[in-house]
């Protein structure tokens, strides 16, 4: 049997992992040197909620708007004992930035439901984010900027192709690479981290090719789940020690497991994920730009997503942006040993030194905070 099916179910329920490693939606009560207000805005029939982080200051404010990786999260980009995007708001603040951050669809207090939606319909959620700042008087509606981690990359410069009134971008980890590629190279990428042999990584590339040519397809799920069902079923038989660990075998857990791959790679979020090129949106963005990675990345490997990112800026005419690599870091920008999300849960709960600091000085060179 080939050990790859571990990571290949690993991988693909790391989405289902942080929604249940969340353990709730709101920092506990402590005394800030900031206001934060709950907030309500919406795309269309969408509903989504949030909070926003306002500096004591008279305003008007700078901000910036957050945007989540895939999968469903909260406000927080809550996942495996950490609060990321509360951590970037509370520092962005206390620097003079607003910040608004919001639950995805289908969490907390958004309406809608996980991977029920597009890219492109989450950056109309991420426009009408700032459509919702402007409407306010402590927000300088001039200098508005989205910062996208992961998915999130994505989804903020395909925002700032559609509107001019995206003044800035960070892009943590954002993807350069069309969808199905991407994952691939995120699938391999993590197997190699975990230990697989070539001839595993081979025969994973495969099973992957295989179920994405059968969505490209239109193949339903009706005939999709008896594939993957087989495929997992049959490279479960001989999962190695180290991985039965980490992920149970028993006939529950397995049916548990493949219903949730078969949910994932049936889902509109993939079908249109799998055919998604970012590099026409990059071609079209003209403010400027931070693409900051991690040197242990292995979701979104820095090597070949920032070289398609920055030459679709280039094409694009846009030289106003900045690269930057922190070595030790992975995904979450946490210090890491290998960078394989297997490893997260042992990490410290804190980003990587010198993480907050690049990224508030990166943003404080561009705006005006009023004291």
């Amino acid at each position: 049997m080939r050990t790859s099916c571990a990571l290949l179910i690993a991988t693909l329920l790391l989405s289902a992992l942080i929604e249940n490693a969340q353990t709730g939606g709101k920092e506990e009560d402590e005394a800030l040197p900031y206001t934060q207000e709950e907030v309500i805005f919406s795309n269309k029939e969408v509903t989504l909620a949030g909070a926003l982080t306002l500096p004591q200051t008279p305003g008007p404010h700078p901000a910036v708007v957050l945007l989540h990786g895939s999968g469903p999260l909260n406000r927080d980009q809550e996942a495996f004992g950490m609060k990321p995007f509360w951590i970037i708001a509370d520092h962005l603040t206390r620097k003079g930035v607003a910040v608004l951050r919001y639950d995805s669809r289908g969490v907390g207090g958004s309406s809608g439901a996980a991977y029920q939606y597009t890219i492109s319909d989450v950056s109309d959620d991420a426009l009408a984010a700032i459509r919702y700042l402007k409407t306010r008087n402590d927000i300088n509606p001039h200098q508005i900027g989205l910062c996208g981690q992961s998915q999130g990359g994505a989804v903020a410069p395909l925002a700032a192709s559609r509107s001019a009134d995206v003044a800035f971008l960070i892009c943590l980890a954002g993807l350069g690479l069309r969808g199905e590629e991407a994952h691939i190279v995120q699938m391999t990428s993590i197997a190699r981290a975990d230990g697989a042999s070539e001839r595993e990584i081979e025969e994973l590339v495969e099973d992957l090719k295989r179920i994405i040519s059968l969505i490209r397809g239109g193949t339903n799920v009706a005939e999709i789940r008896p594939v993957i069902t087989t495929m997992l079923k049959n490279q479960l038989v001989s999962m190695s020690p180290k991985s039965e660990k980490q992920l149970s075998t028993s006939d529950e857990a397995v049916n548990s497991h493949i219903e949730c791959v078969v949910s994932l790679y049936n889902s509109p979020w993939f079908r249109y994920f799998i055919d998604y090129d970012p590099k026409p949106a990059l071609k079209l963005v003209d403010c400027p730009v931070l693409l900051l990675f991690g040197g242990l990345d292995t979701q979104v490997p820095m090597e070949m997503h920032s070289v398609a990112m920055v030459d679709a800026l280039k094409e694009g005419g846009n030289d106003d942006y900045t690269l930057t690599t922190i070595p030790k870091a992975n995904h979450q920008f946490q210090r890491a040993l290998t960078g394989s999300p297997s490893e997260y849960m042992q990490l410290e709960k804190e980003f990587v030194a010198g993480f907050l600091q690049y990224v508030s000085d990166w943003i404080l060179e561009r705006v005006d905070v009023v004291n």
